[in-house]
This record gives structure tokens, sequence and C-alpha cells, in this order.
């Protein structure tokens, strides 16, 4: 029916329905034919007005006078584009939909668009070109989308860099580099020890950037971060170089200690070995030993310790780091009696092995072979690993722990019993923790005496009461309230420390857990009855917790 009804406008730019006087149509009247028509008279690729189409059927059967005179039902439209902004503006996306008979589109088309959308930055003219080519190939109604102009993102500003110029003593691996003629190794050449000239460049520092602004495709700045910035500081021996203010040099020959914004220069004594023909060695400084320190010799320094060898039987105590290459060995004497080798750094120990011997640091021990038979005592972590996790034992003796323990094997086959306490500090927190407990009642004692002070004013009649009580009693309950939520604070703070060092502070042992191996966290200790696998030992402030590829029922519990 509707092929009845349509017809080109006299333009050839658009499809009327219009009903005929002599032509009725019933309820059942709706779009149904409405494409056949269309094609019939060539008008397929125009776009319907489908609010119209609506509207024309209303009329028809109503029988309306609009209806008899006409509806523009479809029509002829050109290609159309619009432009969408996506990631905070900084990207303009190009949208063209395809002519309904219509014009394709032409390049002042598109600059209108892009200034309709204020875009004017970033704009990419191979991508104009690619929409406008589109425009001729889409259908009527197919889309296409593009994206024409991307903003500049900004560049954020660098941080101060502070990069050394020369090598760092603390990470030389001492080791024999040359062979004899006779294709042997000579075991005490180890390698040039690190030293520095005066006036030598230590360290240069390459100054934070400001960043570079961004823009929007609409053209609006994007500011930058700038990098955070420090100086360049002097340290032991060294000083601002006077021809470059970026760079720090050595004031004097010696030993560079790299730190993070800064070099020091410390005197180094560096020997073949320390034995009878040196004597015992006080040193002001670092300590460099080619060799071995060898047996009843005793060794003092300010600084770090680095022995190419052994330290056998000997007395050794630095203020600094301790590196051994080999092996810390003392000799076994009875159960009372002073151990022969006693090594003791106010930093880290670090070495491949350590039996019958007494050892202490104030941070980390390092064994990557065993330890066996020691009195160890360490700030905080112990580790006898090596670094593929392949081997490492920690057997006999007494290791008390600042903090975690990590092994491969715990104890040894037979009776010999090993006694390890972790987390020794647990009773420093727990010291702390009932300090901060009574200084939080203390506190909120003294915010309840600044109610029961302001109850006992308000009783006192209005007449009789001075602005200056008033305004005392003000400042006290603020101070009051101030110095509660301070307690309170630190007390909180030191709760979480605890719960992440109770998290962190455990005993873990990746191979055996042997028998007659008691482990010990506060006041509670465990022990094994027999042979476990990879075992870990947590403390929870109560009781040690422990769990293995095994049962734990062969656990005796020690209070």
């Amino acid at each position: 029916m509707w092929d009845k009804f349509v017809a080109f406008s006299d333009d050839n730019t658009q499809v009327l329905a219009k009903l005929s006087p002599d032509i009725t149509v019933d309820s059942n009247f709706d779009t149904r034919g409405l494409s056949d028509a269309l094609a019939k008279i060539n008008a397929s690729e125009l776009y319907v007005i489908d609010d119209n189409v609506t509207k024309f059927i209303n009329y028809a059967k109503e029988m309306k006078s609009e209806a008899y005179v006409g509806v523009v039902i479809a029509e002829v439209r050109d290609a159309a584009i619009d432009i969408e902004l996506t990631e905070q503006d900084m990207i303009a996306n190009m949208t063209v939909t395809g002519a309904y008979k219509g014009a394709p589109l032409k390049g002042p088309q598109i600059v209108h668009a892009l200034a309709q959308a204020h875009v004017t930055k970033g704009i990419n003219k191979l991508a104009l070109k690619k929409v406008l080519v589109m425009s001729h190939q889409l259908k009527p109604g197919e889309t296409f989308t593009q994206p024409v102009a991307k903003g500049k993102e900004p560049k954020q500003g660098v941080d101060a860099k502070f990069i050394a110029l020369v090598d760092d003593p603390s990470k030389q691996v001492l080791a024999p580099t040359e062979a004899t003629p006779g294709g042997k190794v000579d075991m005490l050449n180890l390698g040039e020890t690190i030293n520095v000239a005066a006036n030598q460049p230590l360290m240069r520092r390459v100054p934070a950037t400001k960043g570079t602004p961004g823009m929007t495709v609409q053209g609006k700045p994007i500011p930058a971060k700038s990098g955070s910035d420090a100086v360049l500081k002097e340290g032991k021996g060294t000083i601002i170089s006077p021809d470059d203010p970026n760079v720090l040099i050595a004031e004097a020959s010696g030993m560079p200690i790299i730190k993070e914004r800064t070099v020091e220069v410390e005197n180094a004594l560096c020997l073949p070995t320390i034995g009878v023909a040196t004597g015992h060695v006080k040193f002001k400084g670092n300590v460099v030993v080619l060799g071995n320190i060898e047996s009843d010799m005793m060794v003092r320094a300010t600084g770090s310790l680095t022995v190419g060898g052994f330290i056998e039987s000997a007395d050794v105590q630095v203020q600094g780091d301790i590196e051994v290459a080999k092996g810390i060995i003392g000799h076994n004497v009875s159960e009372n009696e002073q151990k022969s080798c006693i090594v003791k750094s106010g930093g880290s120990i670090t070495a491949n092995y350590a039996q019958f011997s007494e050892l202490q640091a104030a941070n980390d021990i390092n064994l990557s072979v065993h330890c066996m038979n020691n009195e160890l005592r360490c700030g905080r972590d112990l580790v006898v690993c090596d670094a593929a996790g392949k081997q490492g034992t920690l057997s006999g003796g007494h290791a008390k722990v600042g903090s975690k323990i990590t092994c491969v094997n715990l104890g040894v086959e037979g009776d010999t019993a090993t006694f390890i306490h972790a987390f020794a500090r647990f009773q420093m927190y727990k010291d702390k923790k009932a300090k901060l407990k009574e200084q939080y009642t203390q506190a909120q004692e003294g915010t309840m005496n600044m109610v029961r002070k302001e109850l006992e004013l308000k009783k006192i009649p209005k007449s009789q009461r001075t602005p200056e009580q008033e305004q005392q009693l003000e400042q006290d309950k603020q101070a009051a309230n101030a110095h509660l939520e301070k307690v309170k604070a630190v007390r909180d703070n030191h709760d979480n420390e605890l719960e992440v060092a109770l998290e962190e502070a455990v005993v873990e042992v990746k191979g055996k857990v042997y028998s007659h191996v008691t482990v010990q966290f506060g006041e509670e200790k465990v022990t094994t009855k027999r042979v476990h696998g990879a075992s870990i030992f947590k403390f929870n402030q109560f009781e040690v917790k422990f769990s293995s590829m095994f049962e734990e029922d062969d656990l005796e519990q020690q209070l």
C-alpha cells in the first residue's frame, strides 16, 4: 500500500508520503511495505525519518488533513561529521557518517568541525585525509571513527642523581686473579685495593630537571611536576671541586666510602697478613688484610675490615663491617671456657663459614656454607645459606638473633644440641608496649581530671566566675586532649611496628630440621624430637607456632 503514498519531491531531495482522497487505511496500517515502496522509486539510500513515518501512519488512520497535505518521511543527507574528546581532552576522535545519497565530506567542513570543537593542537593531517577518503567510501549511515588529534603529555621532571665516579670497595670481590709462571694460582694475590688520589673526582651530581608542560588538543596547558633536587655534600676527606660545583673530589688519598649523596675518603691500612711479623693492629680507619689473621692476634679498627683469607683463633673487633673471603675458625674448648676466636662488628659480618667461635654483630651475620658450634649474637638477621639456597647448615652452639633466622639445615644428626633464640628484640618491644600503655592510662586520667575541673567550675555561679578561669580551663582541656591523642598515636604506631616485626621475625628452614633443636621466642620454647622437612617457626606473642612437611605432635613445649 505504501507504493501508493510515496513519491519524490519536485527537487528530488525528499520523499513525501501523501494520502489520496479516494484511499482509506485501516487500523492495521504500519511500516510494512515501506522499504519495498522506497526501493521502487530508487529512494532506498535516503535517510528515513522514523518520527515522521510514525506521524504519517497516525494521521492516515485518523484521516487528518496533514495526511492529505503530505509528510516528508525520507530525505537526502550529506555526510555528517562529529568530534568527541576523550582521555581528559588528550585525544580528539572524528566520526564521519556516510552520506544518504548526498555529498561526501569536503575539506572546509572538517576544518569547521575542528574549530567548533576548539581542537587546535596535535592535529594529524594524514588522519584528516583518511577521514576525507572514507567519507566517499562509506555506505549510507555507516560510520567510521578516526583519532585526528593527540595532546602532548607533560614530561615530568627527573630527580637529582648522584653518580659515583669510582668503584665501591664494599662490592669488590677478593679472589685470586693471576697465575704464577708454573700455572699455580697465587692465593695471596687477591687484586688491587681500591684507593683514590688527592683531587681525584669521586661523585658527580646531575641536577633535577623542571620538566616540560604538556597540552591538550584544545591548547590548554598541563603543568609538569619538577624533580626533587638535593645538594652534593662534602664528606670526610672530600670537598666540592672549585671548577665544578656538581663534582666532589678527594681532599687526600685513601679508600673511598660511597654513600647516598657524598663520598668519604678513609685512611686504609693494607697488610699482607696479620701475625707475628706485624703484631697486634690498632688502626683509626679501614683495614684490608690480603691473607689471614693468624692465631692469638688482636685487631681493633674504627672502620671496616676486609680479610682475603681466614680469621683463626684471633680477637677481632671493629666498628664497621667485617668481610671474610674464607672462614672464621676457632678451636674446641670446654663448655664454660671462652671461645678461642672472637669476632665483633659494629655493622655486619660476612664469611663463608664459622666454627667454634664467638660472633657478635650490630646488624646481620651472613654465612654461606655452615655455622658450627658458635656463640652468635646479632641485632638483625642471621643467614646461613648460599646464594643458590642449596647449602648452609646451622648446628650446635647458641644463637641469639634480633630478627629473622634463615638456613638450609638446622641442627645435626646425633645428640648435639642446637639452641637458637629468634626475635630477641621482643622483650624490648614488650617493655615499651607496657610503658606506652601506662602513659596512655595516665593521659586518659589527665583528660578525666579536666572533665572534673569543668564540672567543679560550672558549680560556681556565672557571676563569680572570671573569664580568665574559663579560658585557662579551655586551654588545659585542649592540651590534655592533644597529649592523649599524641600518646595514643605513639602507642598504635608501636603496636603496628610489633605486628610487622612478628610477621618478619621467623625461623625459616629450607631443608631439614634435626632432633635436639630448641627454638625460643621470648620466654617460649619448642624442642624437636625427630627429623622434619622444610619448616617455619613463628611467634604470636604468646606461643611458638611450628609448621613443616610433617606432623608437629613430636614437639615438646618448654615454658
